[in-house]
């Protein structure tokens, strides 16, 4: 997308984006590629102390195509974190050793660079289909998409897609500092400062995934990640949707078209429930893909500056959903004594309208007074806990 057809969609409207047409159905990522792998019991050599160790779990890509076979393999290590099919662990990068002037695959040598691995489990799959909304499969197909047009500091992506009979391995770079919500945990709430300068690494990874043409539809503290740069990272895309756009002859087309995108029709309930837009739990109703993302990232900055969420659902029977939707979000603040800024309440009090004709845009909340204000910086790094150690 180029960048006046980028601002467009940025700065549309609900109704301009309804105006577009019927709403549509999100379009297909291509097939994700996915190779052969093997997972065997090698030699591991570590420069660093001169030790050599016969390890287990070392995993590497089958291609008769690499003369020397594979360039780079992954030591699979400690568990980091269950996930709906599996689980993701750290790895070391290996790279293949050169002995008397020739590689082997039976010798890996240890190499700086961690990683974490996603380890899928084709029968979790296959007992669980059509019982959760995110999908493995989608989720590669989505961060092979995305890398199309290059790496992104805020978007995660994958290194390698490996597959063997019993198992999916997506292996990513390793964010080591965990969780942001890990961050929140800990201080109870950001100095609105700190949440400044998370809150635009947010919003310039949803600007990538705009332009792009891709929704993620289950944003979430727990789905950003912190790596060693104090750089958070937008993770979990299986439930990411490629959004429509409105081709000139009234059709659909995708985010290279240059135009503004179309409602999508409703796709059902997904993700955490206090992170969700009214709109989508309504179930029935066409939706804007990236307004929902916005919704979601309206959470996240409530979070993050408040240290609680706002309400439990976005729905009527929620009170607490039901006073800020009124329009008394400060009246709520003050009545939990908790302080925040004028403009971060203005900020919030129009991210989080119900109707979704009344919600900022991206672009916005992206030239908001607050998000614009030059205070801003990271946390201090005696407040990060490496998950490393």
């Amino acid at each position: 997308m180029d960048e006046i057809a980028l601002l467009s969609n940025a700065s549309a409207s609900f109704d301009e984006i309804a105006s577009q047409g019927d709403a549509a159905n999100p379009l297909d990522f291509p097939e994700p590629g996915v190779g052969r792998g093997i997972r065997v019991t090698a030699n591991v050599y570590n420069p660093t102390s001169g030790e050599e160790a016969s390890v287990p779990n070392v995993i590497y890509q089958v291609d008769e195509s690499i003369s020397m076979g594979a360039d780079r393999a992954y030591w699979i290590g400690r568990k980091l974190k269950k996930a709906i099919y599996g689980c993701v662990r750290s790895c070391t990068i290996l790279r293949p050793r050169l002995q008397n002037g020739e590689y082997s695959l039976d010798s890996w040598e240890v190499t700086p660079e961690m990683g974490a691995v996603k380890i899928v489990d084709w029968n979790l799959v296959t007992r669980n289909q059509g019982r959760h909304t995110e999908d493995p499969i989608k989720e590669v197909a989505a961060m092979q998409f995305a890398a199309q047009s290059g790496d992104h500091a805020h978007v995660m992506r994958s290194l390698d897609v490996l597959a063997d009979d019993q198992y999916l391995y997506v292996f990513m770079p390793f964010c080591s500092m965990g969780e942001l919500f890990g961050f929140v945990e800990r201080e109870g709430r950001f100095s609105e400062p700190v949440a400044r300068y998370w809150f635009r690494q947010i919003l310039d990874g949803l600007y990538h995934m705009q332009r792009i043409g891709v929704c993620h539809r289950d944003l979430s503290l727990e789905n950003l990640l912190v790596n060693q740069d104090t750089n958070c990272v937008i993770i979990d895309l299986g439930m990411c949707l490629r959004v429509p756009f409105a081709a000139d002859d009234g059709s659909v087309t995708d985010v290279s078209g240059g135009t503004l995108r179309r409602l999508i029709k409703p796709q059902g309930q997904c993700g955490k429930p206090n992170y969700i837009a009214p709109e989508v739990l309504q179930s029935s109703e066409p939706f804007d893909g990236f307004g929902v993302d916005v919704w979601a990232a309206g959470i996240i900055l409530f979070i993050m500056i408040v240290g609680l969420p706002p309400f439990e659902w976005a729905h009527d029977e929620d009170p607490r959903f039901k006073m800020i939707t009124r329009g008394n979000l400060r009246a709520m603040l003050r009545q939990w004594n908790r302080t925040i800024s004028d403009d971060a309440a203005e900020l919030l009090q129009n991210m989080l309208r119900k109707d979704p004709r009344d919600r900022l845009s991206l672009m916005e909340v992206m030239d908001h007074r607050w998000v614009v204000n030059e205070n801003a910086y990271p946390p201090r790094p005696a407040q990060n806990e490496d998950w490393r150690n």
